[in-house]
Parts: C-alpha cells; structure tokens; sequence
C-alpha cells in the first residue's frame, strides 16, 4: 500500500485551523458557563509561565538602564512571535518611539479563517469575540511584562498601541 505525504502547506493550514477550532469550542464553552473572564485570567498565568525566563529576567534588569532598547527588543520578538499565525505582510509595525509602538493588521487572515470557521460549526458566536478574548490575554502579558497594550478592534482587523508604561509612569 502506498500513502501520499501530505504537503508542508496542508498540513499546515490543517493544524492552524485545529488550534482555531480549539480556541472557538473552548471560547464557546466558557461563554455557555458564563466563566470567558476566569478563562481569560488562566490564560494569561498559563502563558506568563510560558515566557521564557531569562528573556524575562533580560527585559526586567535591562528596562530601568536602558528603556528603548528594552521595548524595541520586546516589540520585535512580540511580532516575531505572531508569525506563527501571521505572515510579515499581513501586518505594519510603526514605532512612534523607543516606548512606544503601533500594530496595524488589516484584512486580517485569521478574522477571515475564524469567521469560516465558526460558520462551519454553526456555534452561534460572534468571530470578533475570538480577536477580544486574545487581546485580553495579551493585555494580561503585557502587563506582567511592564507593557500596556490597547486594541482597537475594526472591520477587518484591528489597532494595537503597545506602550512601556513603567517609563511613562517615573518619566513624569
């Protein structure tokens, strides 16, 4: 009996839907026992633990001597990371400053794979409450990071406005 390789693409798109489908079904449940906020706190510890520590210890020991240079770095590894759902192109990244950064992504891939999917379930869920509960989560982590992050949802995408707030706070 010969069996075919799936290709590299496939079954890349197969495993991105999985964890999509994943965070619906378990955003769905949540919302049926009326705990997205609980859910959305345990998120944010499970991931924070996640962070990897010496970076951690880097960016806490390197943000009072050298702020900029400490956030750019966050930034960077922040978009570097969200290539596991995102292409580069899908998103613009603007550095207003050394302490501060927007995100822009517009027509926004995964918006348009969760509203597919969601549609393929037939759960009765609105697509942008899957992009709310992961801003949440990282608001959650930017926070333990020292960084506040503001998302701006829109259409087809949204707006995030990362600051180093630990700056802003002894710089006036």
């Amino acid at each position: 009996m010969v069996v075919r390789e799936m290709p590299l693409e496939e079954k890349w798109d197969k495993l991105l839907d999985g964890y999509w489908v994943n965070v619906i079904g378990t955003y769905a449940l949540l919302k049926e026992l009326g705990a997205v906020d609980k859910g959305v706190d345990w998120s944010v510890k499970v991931n924070a633990k996640m962070l990897p520590r010496r970076a951690r210890v880097a960016f806490d020991t390197l943000k009072p001597i050298a702020a900029g240079i400490a956030f750019n770095q966050l930034v960077d590894n922040y978009v570097y990371s969200l290539q596991r759902t995102l292409s580069l192109q899908d998103f613009e990244l603007n550095k207003v400053s050394d302490r501060e950064a927007t995100l822009i992504i517009n027509n926004c891939p995964i918006l348009k794979r969760v509203r597919s999917l969601i549609k393929k379930t037939g759960l009765d869920i609105e697509p942008k409450a899957i992009c709310e509960i992961e801003s949440k989560i990282n608001q959650g982590l930017a926070k333990e990071l020292g960084l506040e992050i503001v998302t701006e949802l829109k259409e087809d995408g949204c707006i995030n406005n990362l600051k180093l707030w630990y700056m802003l706070i002894f710089s006036t």
